[in-house]
Parts: structure tokens; C-alpha cells; sequence
């Protein structure tokens, strides 16, 4: 096995939860229980491809995944914040939907059943990183990437900056542990919440568009696998710090890359190889848990 095919795999494998995980830390820590990313995701993906077929443009095909994420953000605000409406039963919904939505517009839309590939699907363009990537071993992470899996690292250390060192993020912290004083000295809740919302929003959008037309060029029912599941888990173990999550959805990555590669070899089962992201989920369960007891 490769070591610089397998680091360069990781990054690429890990940025889209990287960027759903980023992006649900928002909404965590203004105290919204945002749980529609792999909805978000997967919506993305198939608007991507849509936007990018008939298009015939990369970018408008992500534009396109953004404006779809974004309506489902607000369709999701509409029912929680209006209409008061329970978040976690509502994200389980439209969880469930988008995935049935999706299956019925690759039919519609298409014509197609399971996937659609087609030549007429514009790929996100690679980039090389001229000095980064001359560096020995390492330099394959800065090597052939999309602009949205090095976005996605940046994010890490902008989400940290913008949630622990300005006035805004201190109002997203202050929604998050205490709402009435929040609103006691003043702090519009709401429209905080919203424009986390937004935030998740669009990553989640990126997310769906690096899979779809960064990764593949093609759209496949349930293409995502729980990939938007996978990062609310590590947004789980990451106590709210982003280096935490960069660390635990590089964990993720690299379990998919090295059961990728194991899979290409053909000594595992594809259905075996599809199990290790949770069942790397399943660990980081067992091993929080001991810790938490210490510490206590």
C-alpha cells in the first residue's frame, strides 16, 4: 500500500465530513440540534450534478447545490423556529425525505435508476500546490485535490477563530449555554441560530459537491452512505473544538482510504469494507467512555 496514495486518499476522503462536522459545530454551539446534514448532502450532490449537466459548468453545478441546501436550511427553520416544531423528529424526517426525493427525481429528471453518469457532468478541476507538493511523502496531500477539499481544512482554523476570538462567535456561545440571558442583554437568538443554519447550510452543500462532481462526476441513490451521520458523531467526541474534529474526521478518512485500497485488492468484501467508518464510530464509543469515567 502506498503511503502517499493512502494520505492523499484521507484528505480527500475526509474533507466532506470535515466540512458537514465543521459546520454542525456552529449550529452545537448556538444550541441548535441541526441533524439534516446527510439530507443536506445528499440534496447537494443531486442539484451539483443537475447544475453541472445542464449547465455545463462546474461551478454553477456547486451554486446550484448551495441554492439547494440553503432552501432546505430555511425549510428546516420555517418548521423549528415558526411553526415549533420538535428539531430531532423533524431532521429524522427530512432525512428520509431527501433520500426518497432524490430516488424520485433521478427517475424523473434522468431517467435512470441506482445512478447517473454521463460525460455531460463537468469535474470540479484539480489543483496542485507547486512548492507544498514537491515535499517528500507529504507532498501528496497538496497534490491533484479540489479547491473544496483544501476549503474544507482551512475552515477548521476559521471556525475557531470566528467562534472563540470575535464578538460574533461570543454570541453564538452565549445562544448556546444560557438562551434568556442571551436575550437579556440583548443578543438576537433567533437570527444568530439562523445564520449558523446557513453556515452548516452551504458547508453541507460543499460536502454533497466534492462527492458528486469533485470526487465521481455521477450521482448514485444514497450516495452519501451516512456521511452526514458520521459527522455528527464526531462533532460528538470533539467537546466543541475544532482541531478535535479535524483530528477525529481524519480518522474517518483514513479508515475509508485503507478500506478502499483494501477493496480494490479484492481480499475483503465490498460490504465489509463499507462497515469501517462505523464501525470506527462504534471505538471512539468505547474509548470516550472509559475517559469520561476517569476523568470524573
Amino acid at each position: 500500500m502506498s503511503i502517499p496514495l493512502l494520505l492523499s486518499s484521507t484528505m480527500r476522503f475526509s474533507a466532506p465530513i470535515l466540512l458537514a462536522a465543521i459546520g454542525a459545530l456552529f449550529c452545537d454551539c448556538a444550541g441548535v440540534t441541526f441533524i439534516i446534514l446527510e439530507a443536506q448532502m445528499l440534496l447537494s450532490c443531486f442539484f451539483s450534478v443537475i447544475g453541472g449537466y445542464y449547465l455545463h459548468s462546474w461551478g454553477l453545478g456547486v451554486l446550484c447545490g448551495i441554492a439547494s441546501c440553503v432552501a432546505l436550511g430555511w425549510f428546516f427553520i420555517w418548521i423549528t423556529q415558526k411553526m415549533k416544531a420538535i428539531e430531532l423528529v423533524v431532521g429524522f424526517a427530512i432525512n428520509f425525505l431527501i433520500d426518497g426525493l432524490t430516488v424520485y427525481l433521478l427517475r424523473m429528471v434522468f431517467h435512470q435508476t441506482g445512478s447517473f453518469i454521463s460525460e455531460g457532468i463537468p469535474s470540479i478541476p484539480k489543483i496542485t500546490i507547486p512548492l507544498l507538493s514537491k515535499i517528500p511523502t507529504l507532498g501528496s496531500l497538496f497534490e491533484k485535490q479540489t479547491w473544496i477539499v483544501y476549503f474544507a481544512f482551512i475552515c477548521v482554523f476559521v471556525a475557531y477563530i470566528v467562534i472563540y476570538r470575535t464578538p460574533f462567535g461570543l454570541k453564538i456561545l452565549a445562544c448556546g449555554q444560557n438562551e434568556q440571558a442571551a436575550k437579556a442583554v440583548g443578543i438576537n437568538v433567533n437570527w444568530v441560530r439562523i445564520i449558523c443554519m446557513m453556515i452548516t447550510s452551504v458547508l453541507c452543500a460543499l460536502a454533497g459537491s466534492q462527492l458528486s462532481i469533485g470526487f465521481l462526476s455521477m450521482f448514485s441513490e444514497g450516495m452519501t452512505v451516512g456521511k452526514g451521520f458520521i459527522a455528527l458523531g464526531a462533532l460528538m467526541f470533539s467537546e466543541r473544538k475544532p482541531s478535535l474534529v479535524l483530528f477525529i474526521t481524519l480518522l474517518f478518512g483514513l479508515s475509508e482510504a485503507i478500506g478502499n485500497q483494501v477493496q480494490l485488492s479484492g481480499a475483503v468484501a465490498s460490504e465489509i469494507v463499507l462497515m469501517v467508518p462505523y464501525l470506527v464510530v462504534l471505538a471512539c464509543v468505547f474509548i470516550r467512555k472509559p475517559m469520561k469515567q476517569d476523568i470524573s
